[in-house]
């Protein structure tokens, strides 16, 4: 049986690693996405492309030394995502985005973006 492939650590170079939750969360690259651009015949339609930015949505561990300031804070960093398979991602002036992480049952949720994403292994 083949190995699932999963996030397996997040580094923020201003916080270090984050303490992750299971399951961690999701990752996707940055990339195009294809819409349908019709023509007055099949042959003279297509598609358009647009840029889609890299998105980061964790789970996180609340443990006691957490500094959720400064998880929330997060802004202009180079984020360092690696994979079980081994894979490494990094996204580069990822910023926090949409609501801020809170206090809960001790996990909460974070959303990092950044406009641009690169496989470096």
């Amino acid at each position: 049986m083949a190995q699932l492939n999963n996030i397996r650590t997040v580094s923020v170079p201003s916080i270090g690693k984050l303490p992750l939750s299971s399951p961690p969360g999701t990752f996707t690259p940055s990339g195009e996405t294809r819409d349908h651009k019709p023509g007055r015949l099949p042959e003279d339609g297509g598609y358009m492309t647009n840029s889609k930015p890299a998105m980061l949505e964790l789970n996180i561990n609340l443990q006691a030394g957490v500094d959720i300031d400064a998880i929330n804070a997060i802004e202009g960093e180079d984020v360092t995502i690696r994979l079980s398979s081994g894979q490494v991602y990094m996204m580069s002036q990822a910023f926090r985005s949409g609501d801020p992480a809170g206090w809960g049952d001790g996990e909460s949720k974070i959303t990092i973006m950044s406009n641009i994403s690169e496989r470096i292994a």
